[in-house]
């Protein structure tokens, strides 16, 4: 049986190295995705049918794109191994990361474009974020099918630059972007209510999320940029999409937590507090439940902000409750 014959190049860690640990990385974030959807899975959420599509949908990508990547870990790290053809052979990276990665990453970015939305009743604000992850998935799909057609990591570089730069850059701003947004009509919404915590706690983690993603896509497009001969901008690029489906599952999975805080926020300056699926009022002089206290004061409730953790989805039939209060001027 003949051996491929072994290389000794000074190049050949900076070739193999970033490799190893983008497939260990992406095992790993894996691994948690999947923690992550089966607690979301247990967890009894009365989501939309769309969301719910959303979420299995992305983890399913997911696999994919883990599986794509299982076998170019095998074909370069095993099989390969000691054969320089291996290593600068793409492999099926054209298609499991700028193709399967973008579309994943696109599909977050259109659901935060949703949200937005729905808090800023704006139009243009959603197309705006739509049409940037979409020139991003188009040009993360013009790189794979340049990369498919190159066939050579090393030399590749050069041949697919400007819609790598448009791939990466346009995720990059767009993950900036709906921070940014979010940050603004979240913080527009606090009133001076116990909400105020949950839309703090909210922001603190739309704008981690989305400094994370942008923080590894800006990673990915300096290495590619900065090291055109070798293969360190693969690490980021390979557990680039896995980034993407964790931030919006810890979004998701974090209502529970986000429960327990409007739980706590039991008012004794005649508030409104929510525990369980139940709206409640206090009275501000007595601390009695409402039914029990002299009226003296209107106070309304932040409903849009209630309304986007509940349609992240928080339970919707409190959101509906608390409509309806509204409606009728809620006096304490």
């Amino acid at each position: 049986m003949a051996f491929p014959t072994p290389v000794i190049q000074t190049d050949v860690a900076l070739l193999a190295g970033p490799q190893l640990f983008g497939h260990l990385f992406n095992y790993a974030l894996f691994g948690v995705l999947s923690t992550q959807v089966y607690s979301y899975h247990i967890s009894g959420w009365q989501d939309r049918t769309a969301i719910k599509a959303l979420i299995y949908g992305l983890y399913l990508a997911e696999f994919l794109q883990l599986a794509l990547a299982t076998h170019d870990a095998v074909e370069v790290l095993g099989i390969g191994w000691g054969d320089r053809q291996a290593l600068i052979s793409p492999q099926w990276l054209w298609l499991e990361s700028p193709v399967v990665g973008s579309l994943i990453a696109a599909a977050v970015q259109c659901f935060y474009a949703w949200r937005i939305y729905t808090l800023s009743k704006s139009v243009i604000m959603g197309s705006f974020i739509c049409v940037i992850a979409l020139m991003q998935t188009s040009a993360g799909i013009a790189s794979g099918i340049m990369a498919y057609l190159g066939n050579d990591l090393v030399t590749l570089q050069q041949t697919i630059m400007k819609p790598l730069i448009v791939w990466l850059g346009g995720s990059a701003a767009c993950d900036i972007i709906i921070a940014a947004f979010m940050l603004y009509f979240l913080s527009r919404s606090k009133k001076g209510l116990p909400s105020d915590t949950m839309l703090s706690r909210l922001i603190h983690l739309m704008v981690e999320t989305g400094a994370l993603t942008a923080s590894a896509a800006i990673l990915d497009l300096v290495l590619f940029l900065a090291f055109k001969h070798n293969n360190l901008h693969m690490t980021p690029a390979i557990m680039l999409s896995k980034l993407y489906t964790n931030a919006l599952m810890m979004l998701f999975n974090n209502r529970a937590r986000l429960r327990e805080i409007r739980a706590a926020a039991n008012s004794s300056n005649g508030q409104i507090w929510a525990s369980g699926s139940e709206v409640h009022s206090t009275s501000a002089e007595t601390g009695r439940p409402r039914s029990q206290a002299p009226p003296f004061a209107t106070q309304p409730i932040a409903l849009r902000s209630l309304k986007f953790a509940a349609e992240t989805g928080d339970c919707d039939n409190d959101v509906n409750r608390v409509e309806d209060m509204q409606k009728t001027s809620i006096t304490v």
